[in-house]
C-alpha cells in the first residue's frame, strides 16, 4: 500500500477536525501526496466542506494535476459561490491548461467578490499576457503596483509585458526594480540584458549576462545569451566560446547549435556553420532562422573558393538565445525586429488563410507577430483563422489584441463579434457590430 493510502488510513481515525487541521499543516510543508490523502480522509470523515475541496485542489495544484484540482475548485466554488480564493485557484489552474478565457473569467468573478484581492489581479495579469492582451495585463499590474511598489513578482510580470509591447526602457526599468527586491536573480538579469539589446545598449546587456553566468555557470542559456552580446559588440571569438560552452552543458539545445553555427558564420567559417546548422535543424525543424541561415549557408561553402566574407557585409540576423520568461510564457525574439521579414510572414499567413490552410496561416502569422507584436494585420489575421478553426477562445483573444493595437479598427470589431456570436455571447457580439458600425460612419 502507499505512503499516501497508508497516511489516509491513519488520518481517518482521528476526530475529523485534526485530520482537516493535520492536512493543512502537511500542505504548508510541501508534502503534497501526505496532503492530498489527509484532505480525502477529511472529507470521508467529515463530509462535503469548501475549505477542504479548496485544500486538497491546492495540494493537486502543487504537484502539477490542474484536471484534478479544477475538479476540486469547482466543488468548492459550488459549495460557496462568494469564496473568492476558489475562483483564483480555478482561475490560476485554468491558465496552467492554457484555457486562458476561461481562467480571465474566473479571476474577473474573484476581483467582484473582492476588489483588493490584489493577487487575483497579478493572475489576470499573466493570463492577459499569455493571451496576446499585454495592454490589458499593464492595466491590471499597474492597480498592484500602486498598492504594492514592492510586488516582486507583479514587478518583474510588467517588465515583461512591457517587453513584448516593445516599450524596452519602461520593461527595463521595471526589471531593475524587480532586482533591487531580489539582487542577483538570474531570470531577471537575463530579462533585463534583453530589454537593454532591444535598446541598443550593448555594453549594459554584456554585463547582465555576465553577471547571469557567473551567477548560474551550468546554464546553457546565460551563455548563448552572453555570446549574443558578444557579437554586437564584435567580439566573435568570444561569442563563439560561449556558444561551444552552451553546447557542452546542454548538447540537445537546438538553439544553442544555431547560435553556434550563427557565430561561425560571422567569422567566416562556413563548412563549420554548416554542420551546426543542420544539427541544429535536425534537433528544431521549425527553427525558421536556423533553416534560413542553413540555406545561405551551404551556397557560401559552394563559394568557398571565393575570398571569406567581411562579417559587416553578411546579411544574418544576431541569434542572442531566448526572451527570458519571467512569468509571461509567451514566447519572445530576442533577435532584432526585423520588419521586412515579418511582413514576409504576414503575407504567407494571409496567402495561405485564402488558400484554407489555416494551420498554415497561424503557423506564418505567428511568427510575424513574434517579429512584431503590434502588428495589427496579423493579430486580425491570425484571429480569423482560428475563427474558422472554430477556436473561439483564441479567435476573440486575437481580434482583442488587434483592436487594442488599433482601437479604430473596424475589421476587427466585425470579427470578433462572428466570434462571440459563435461563442454563445450575444450581448459582448452587439456590442463589437455597435462600434464597428459607429466607426463606419466616419469613413
Amino acid at each position: 500500500m502507499s505512503l499516501p493510502a497508508v497516511l489516509a488510513l491513519a488520518l481517518a481515525a482521528q476526530s475529523p477536525p485534526a485530520v482537516a487541521v493535520r492536512a493543512a499543516e502537511l500542505l504548508e510543508k510541501g508534502r503534497h501526496s501526505e496532503a492530498v490523502a489527509a484532505f480525502t480522509a477529511a472529507l470521508n470523515k467529515e463530509g462535503k466542506h469548501s475549505a477542504v475541496y479548496l485544500g486538497r485542489g491546492r495540494a493537486f495544484a502543487a504537484m502539477g494535476r490542474w484536471p484534478d484540482a479544477i475538479r476540486d475548485f469547482d466543488e468548492a466554488i459550488r459549495l460557496r459561490l462568494d469564496d473568492a480564493a476558489a475562483w483564483k485557484e480555478r482561475g490560476a489552474a485554468k491558465a496552467q491548461l492554457k484555457r486562458y478565457q476561461d481562467a480571465i473569467e474566473d479571476f474577473d468573478r474573484a476581483i467582484q467578490l473582492k476588489p483588493d484581492f490584489w493577487e487575483a489581479y497579478v493572475e489576470r495579469a499573466s493570463a492577459f499576457g499569455n493571451a496576446g492582451l499585454y495592454v490589458r495585463g499593464v492595466a491590471d499590474l499597474d492597480k498592484v503596483l500602486e498598492q504594492e511598489p514592492g510586488h516582486l513578482r507583479g514587478r518583474s510580470l510588467r517588465g515583461a509585458a512591457y517587453f513584448m509591447l516593445g516599450d524596452h526602457e519602461r520593461a527595463a526599468a521595471d526589471y531593475s526594480a524587480a532586482l533591487e527586491m531580489k539582487p542577483g536573480d538570474v531570470r531577471l538579469l537575463l530579462a533585463r540584458a534583453a530589454a537593454y539589446s532591444q535598446m541598443k545598449e550593448h555594453r549594459k546587456a554584456l554585463a547582465d549576462r555576465d553577471a547571469a553566468v557567473r551567477a548560474a555557470p551550468d546554464m546553457a542559456d546565460a551563455y548563448v545569451a552572453r555570446g549574443g552580446s558578444y557579437h554586437q559588440l564584435g567580439e566573435h571569438e568570444k561569442g563563439l566560446a560561449d556558444r561551444t560552452r552552451a553546447i557542452e552543458l546542454s548538447p540537445e539545445m537546438a538553439l544553442a547549435w544555431s547560435a553556434r553555427g550563427n557565430a561561425y558564420y560571422l567569422l567566416g567559417r562556413f563548412r563549420e556553420a554548416m554542420e551546426d546548422l543542420q544539427k541544429a535543424v535536425r534537433l528544431n525543424p521549425s527553427d525558421r532562422d536556423a533553416v534560413e541561415l542553413l540555406g545561405k549557408t551551404r551556397q557560401r561553402v559552394k563559394e568557398a573558393s571565393g575570398p571569406a566574407v567581411a562579417v559587416e557585409d553578411l546579411p544574418v540576423r544576431m541569434r542572442e538565445g531566448p526572451m527570458p520568461q519571467v512569468e509571461v510564457r509567451v514566447a519572445a525574439s530576442e533577435a532584432t525586429v526585423n520588419p521586412e521579414a515579418a511582413e514576409e510572414y504576414h503575407k504567407r499567413g494571409r496567402t495561405l488563410l485564402q488558400a484554407g490552410d489555416l494551420n498554415g496561416a497561424v503557423r506564418e502569422l505567428t511568427e510575424a507577430l513574434r517579429l512584431i507584436p503590434r502588428h495589427a494585420l496579423a493579430w486580425n489575421g491570425r484571429g480569423y483563422a482560428y475563427l474558422q478553426l472554430r477556436r473561439m477562445e483564441e479567435a476573440i483573444a486575437d481580434f482583442t489584441r488587434a483592436i487594442e493595437v488599433n482601437p479604430r479598427y473596424v475589421n476587427a470589431y466585425r470579427n470578433r463579434a462572428a466570434a462571440r456570436r459563435m461563442a454563445g455571447d450575444a450581448a459582448g457580439a452587439g456590442e463589437d457590430l455597435a462600434r464597428a458600425a459607429e466607426l463606419g460612419k466616419g469613413r
